[in-house]
């Protein structure tokens, strides 16, 4: 199964910005931990699907970005799913194996389909911010516009405003 790549040279995506083309935000992606205080993805889709996941380093310069983890849903997400990034299962493949998370880097999840017809808005993160969650409680968002709700909540909240 092929891995997301979300790295463009400087001319894509200089050419994607001024197009004014971007792949449309159909959900939004979360991370919570397990009872073990691993990472989890979640990811609650407001209208239509994506078919998988990937994780990279978060840079301000695309190139910079590095992948840190990729996976494929066998059949499309088209409500709310959860995973574990270091061992998914429940119609889970790993693309790429998830790497060491280092503390003091920042961390972009996000959901994508095969052919860029949607994504999720991805959720930044550190492993500083999930040592703060429990289990059961989803951090999504970026920067500044981060936030933690019950994962029960997540659905309703995140697409509420998406």
């Amino acid at each position: 199964m092929p891995i997301r790549r979300t790295p463009l040279t400087a001319t894509a995506a200089a050419a994607l910005l001024l197009s004014g083309c971007t792949v449309p935000i159909a959900g939004v992606a979360g991370v919570t931990v397990g009872e073990d205080g691993s990472p989890v993805g979640v990811i609650a889709m407001c209208k239509e699907h994506v078919d998988g996941a990937t994780l990279h380093t978060d840079a301000e310069d695309p190139e910079a970005q590095k992948d840190m983890g990729a996976w494929n849903r066998d059949a499309p997400i088209t409500g709310l799913t959860t995973w574990p990034l270091s061992s998914p299962g429940d119609g889970w493949t790993v693309a790429k194996p998830l790497g060491r998370l280092v503390p003091g880097q920042a961390y972009r999840l996000y959901g994508w389909t095969e052919d860029d017809s949607w994504s999720t808005a991805a959720v930044s993160f550190t492993t500083k911010d999930l040592e703060k969650l429990t289990p059961g409680q989803v951090w999504y968002g970026t920067g500044d516009e981060s936030r933690t709700v019950p994962l029960d909540d997540f659905r309703t909240k995140a697409c509420e405003e998406a």
